[in-house]
């Protein structure tokens, strides 16, 4: 094929070259000649000179979607995205129940009377919270683009709740700590298209059953199911404790390691990379909570290590396995 032949002149060869350079080397070296090919023969079949509109830039967002499955592959992204959808809704759900809303509580002005309320609410953790619970609802639907969506307010909702809570000097927050959090958690709730209703379902219900058990118990304090309100960093401190994180990394831990050697890689890797919102959380927790720095390094370092170690494993397992175990 030459573009004397085509009589279409170097220029929308080189265009659609440089368009398909937003693709991986190795799969430029594997697809790129065909690929190219394909591109100048339709063009020629359309009787064009010039690159279809929105073609080089679909093209592109291809190359960047192919570059990041060359790192996390789609399937992982999709479950992934499945789980944090999940668990995002769970702490979302819990922590407007137990510290934004106590609809069980006593009224404003009873209790904490110097609080400044946010309409309804004790802190306006509202503005993410339902967002959150939302998407998730979105994606047991089906409605990938209202998920996204969303996401979008969600992190707009976090925005605002810290600006909120400067401007009212709200002590009730939320803090750094949670709303670092939800982002992080809205974060992996994006990396994919959360379509495994199964996995959300099963990451919503134990979230949500283990952040209010371990509210109610309030393991720290000795004094299980009395308070009925919670502060922002009572939350950390009473509930979602440093060593509550801290264990569940180990198990998760654990889990990612059997995965592995049961062949169960493309979970391994999903459930390490939707890990990764609690494991910031435990970092933080653990150093400014509990003052235990060694092992908030280790959180941090650990969890990293194990999300890196089980995308590399992922990677190397051979697309027909995936596809078998599908």
């Amino acid at each position: 094929m030459t573009n004397t032949r085509l009589g279409q002149g170097p220029s929308l060869e080189r265009e659609y070259g440089r368009a398909l350079g937003w693709y991986p080397s190795r799969w430029r070296r594997t697809h790129g000649s065909a690929m190219l090919g394909t591109l100048l023969d339709v063009a020629e079949g359309e009787g064009r000179d010039r690159p279809a509109h929105g073609e080089l830039a679909d093209l592109r967002w291809q190359g960047l979607r192919e570059r990041v499955n060359a790192v996390v592959p789609a399937d992982v992204r999709a479950l992934a995205a499945s789980i944090g959808t999940g668990s995002a809704a769970g702490f979302a759900l819990v922590y407007l129940l137990a510290v934004s809303w106590v609809p069980w509580g006593p009224p404003a002005g009873t209790a904490w009377p110097e609080l400044p309320w946010f309409g309804p609410f004790r802190n306006p953790g509202v503005l993410f919270a339902v967002p959150v619970l939302m998407g998730a609802l979105a994606a047991l639907v089906r409605q990938r683009i209202l998920a996204h969506v969303s996401a979008v307010i969600a992190v707009l909702g976090v925005v605002v709740a810290r600006i909120t809570v400067q401007a009212t000097e709200n002590w009730n927050g939320p803090g750094t700590t949670t709303l670092v959090t939800v982002a992080a958690l809205v974060v992996v709730a994006n990396v994919g298209d959360p379509r495994d209703r199964r996995a959300l379902g099963v990451a919503f219900a134990v979230v949500t059953v283990g952040l209010a058990l371990f509210a109610g118990l309030q393991l720290p304090t000795g004094h299980p199911f009395e308070s009925t309100l919670f502060t922002d960093g009572a939350w950390w401190g009473a509930a979602v404790t440093p060593a509550l994180l801290g264990g569940t990394g180990v198990l998760v831990l654990v889990t990612v390691v059997g995965l592995v050697r049961r062949r169960r890689t493309d979970i391994a890797a999903a459930l390490a990379v939707a890990w990764m919102p609690w494991a910031l959380a435990g970092t933080i927790t653990l150093r400014y909570f509990a003052s235990e720095d060694v092992a908030s390094l280790l959180m941090a370092v650990g969890s990293t290590a194990m999300a890196l170690v089980a995308l590399v494993v992922a990677r190397r397992v051979p697309e027909r396995f995936r596809r078998e175990r599908a």
